[in-house]
This record gives structure tokens, C-alpha cells and sequence, in this order.
């Protein structure tokens, strides 16, 4: 198969790649679709830690095409979308429900092989089966969309509120469509792209301006 590997900072290498053989609990996902996110940019550039080689990629999405003998829950042909983000569940915060400080976290994409290819084995306690009508293209944003879900959890939004919003990139522009779902009666957007204020505005944000603008008023 074609991979995007990360052999090293500003080493980014599309290559031939071997597909491993499936261990116990492991599925076979055919890659859809899978986002950028600027996290790969990070790791990219050397500002964020990660295996080296490892194939990136872990907003992702597609089919079962194969699994392990001993995972039944899922079938051959669904459609999934992915939870890069793996738990031990066994160390001190795991048991406290502190998943995030877990001492033993991996991540697809970033210390496993994730979706930057054409296929990826994942383990199937990070699957999400989809119904067969979803489209797969939307799937992939399950993972930056959970960032923003907890981030909406987070702020307390109540109707009538008026919420800022520092950054119109992806995660920027989901959340002005989350904030107004959640009652904000103002969204204001800060970006100083301008395509990226024309699509907020257009997606729901009331007010956009560039945090070098001077007249505000």
C-alpha cells in the first residue's frame, strides 16, 4: 500500500508500505478519508514529539475489509470513523478517570501507524460503527469535532450569551456552528485571514475582524 510516513522533522516520504498481519482484537480499516490536522504540522516541523518512522494521520475514516477471529461486534463491510487516542486503563489516572494524564497513551498517527495510507490496523475497542446512509467524508471529523464538543462543555455556553471565538481553522469554524446550537446570541470571530472571516460569517459568526484591525468601532 501508499503511506505518507514521518521519517524525521520536515521528512515527509509517500512510500510503498506493508500492511502488518492483524494480532487479537486488531481490525483492517480500507482509508477513506483523513484530515490534516495541525498536529501532523506540528510533529512535521519538529514542534511536537512522535515516532519515528510512523505513518501520521489520525482523523480518519472507512471500511472494515478484515479483522481478527476474536472481534465480533464488528462486521466486514461497516462504515467506522476512529478514536486515535489509546488508554491502558490499568495505570493510577486510568482508574481515576483521568484518561488524558494516562501513563501508558499511545496514539494513532502518532506513536502507532495511523491514516495517512491506504489501509490501517486499529484496535477495535477504538472503532465507532456508522450507519451504512453516513457519509464517510463527515466521519473523519469525529475526532477534531470531540475537541470541540469538550471545549463547548467546558465554557458553559447559555442562551444569550456572547462567546469570542480566537481562530477561524477547523476547529474554529465548528465551533461558531456548536456555539450558535448552544444558544449564543452574538458570535464574534477573530481571524486575520479573509477567507477564512468570509466562510465564519457565512457558517453563522455575526461579527469578524482581524486581531490587527484598529477601528472596531
Amino acid at each position: 500500500m501508499l503511506a505518507a510516513v514521518y521519517n524525521g522533522v520536515n521528512q515527509l516520504d509517500l512510500l510503498e508500505h506493508s500492511i502488518r498481519q492483524l494480532k487479537g482484537g486488531e481490525v483492517l480499516i480500507k482509508v477513506s478519508y483523513c484530515g490534516v490536522c495541525g498536529t501532523d504540522h506540528h510533529i512535521i516541523s519538529g514542534k511536537a514529539p512522535a515516532k519515528i518512522p510512523v505513518i501520521l494521520g489520525h482523523e480518519f475514516s472507512g471500511v472494515i475489509v478484515d479483522k481478527a477471529d476474536n472481534v465480533n461486534e464488528i462486521q466486514i463491510g461497516d462504515k467506522v470513523a476512529v478514536d486515535p487516542n489509546i488508554f491502558c486503563g490499568k495505570c493510577k489516572y486510568c482508574r481515576k478517570a483521568m484518561v488524558h494524564f494516562c501513563e501508558n497513551h499511545h496514539a494513532l498517527g502518532v506513536t502507532l501507524d495511523g491514516g495517512f495510507a491506504e489501509y490501517a490496523v486499529v484496535p477495535s475497542s477504538q472503532i465507532y460503527s456508522l450507519p451504512n446512509e453516513f457519509d464517510l467524508s463527515l466521519a473523519a471529523f469525529a475526532e477534531p469535532l470531540s475537541c470541540c464538543l469538550r471545549g463547548i462543555k467546558q465554557a458553559d455556553i447559555k442562551p444569550g450569551d456572547t462567546v469570542a471565538i480566537i481562530g477561524g481553522g477547523a476547529i474554529g469554524l465548528m465551533m461558531i456552528q456548536l456555539v450558535k446550537l448552544s444558544g449564543a446570541a452574538k458570535v464574534i470571530l477573530v481571524e486575520p485571514i479573509e477567507s477564512r472571516k468570509k466562510i465564519g460569517l457565512k457558517l453563522g459568526a455575526d461579527i469578524a475582524f482581524s486581531p490587527d484591525d484598529k477601528n472596531l468601532v
